[in-house]
């Protein structure tokens, strides 16, 4: 489901991928990707440019000069962060994800129950095969060492088995998240397939899946998220005691480079 969100925030947020001129453009592409889900009308099409246009204005504005703040910190203190205090920007970055979804919460609704049977349909469909390839996907540890090279260069073989240790603990969230999709899916097929208008109660049912809201979620799922986090945390710690001097460096000017990219969008003419 979150691969579905990413047509409102994920061009928005810091990927490798975000620079002035995708970021102008950030509706078009953002509308592309939610196409590859589901064929859209030109009226709705037009109706998510519209809104994707407002909270892109939104954005730039109100959030933007959060990620510098949070990159401030980074810059400086990002070798001596101790475990309370990542988890304290964890939560921070948490609570900002939950302030976006307020934000589009409306057009999101309005997108997707705008969507004829056909489409939601299709939708739904492309969802669970994207759930469904995901679950088996078997190279994840790969990919991860290769993200963590991308950043830090040549890995040593103490720190490739620090990565390798982080993936056989988070063996067992990785499935109970896999379940708790497929329920998500399930629900939310439920509510669009529903031949009725959708009362209140439902509407806010329906964010609350889309979103993957934690705020109502059942006790042992939000424990389970809690511990992931802590074990995400616990691994950045871990390789942030081996890193050789020439990484550390990478490191440095990896958040040099963000800081000025983030100044730069937030000047940007949209």
């Amino acid at each position: 489901m979150r691969k579905y969100l990413i047509v409102f925030i994920a061009l928005l947020t810091l990927s490798g991928c975000l620079y002035e001129t995708m970021y102008k453009n950030a509706d078009l592409i953002a509308l592309n990707r939610l196409e590859d889900i589901v064929e859209l009308t030109d009226e709705q099409e037009q109706y998510f440019l519209m809104s994707f246009n407002a909270f892109q204005l939104t954005h730039q504005k109100e959030y933007m000069p959060e990620y510098l703040k949070w990159l401030a910190v980074l810059k400086s203190k990002w070798q001596v962060l101790n475990e309370s205090q990542l988890t304290k920007l964890s939560d921070e970055i948490q609570s900002h994800w939950s302030e976006i979804t307020q934000r589009i919460h409306e057009p999101t609704m309005e997108v997707l129950l705008a969507l004829d049977v056909q489409q939601k349909q299709q939708l739904i469909n492309t969802l669970k095969e994207r759930a469904e390839s995901r679950a088996k996907n078997s190279d994840r540890r790969e990919r991860a060492i290769e993200r963590f090279e991308d950043t830090l260069g040549h890995l040593s073989s103490k720190q490739r088995g620090i990565i390798a240790e982080y993936f056989d603990d988070t063996e067992y969230n990785r499935e109970v998240w896999s379940l708790h999709t497929q329920s998500r899916l399930k629900r939310l097929e439920s509510l669009l397939n529903l031949n009725t208008p959708l009362t209140p109660a439902e509407r806010q049912s329906l964010a609350r899946i889309v979103f993957n809201s934690m705020d109502d979620a059942p006790i042992h799922l939000q424990r389970i998220r809690s511990q992931w986090v802590q074990k995400q945390i616990k691994l950045l710690i871990n390789l942030r005691e081996t890193l050789s001097p020439a990484q550390k460096r990478k490191v440095d000017s990896l958040i040099h480079k963000w800081i000025d990219i983030v100044d730069e969008l937030i000047k940007a003419k949209l």
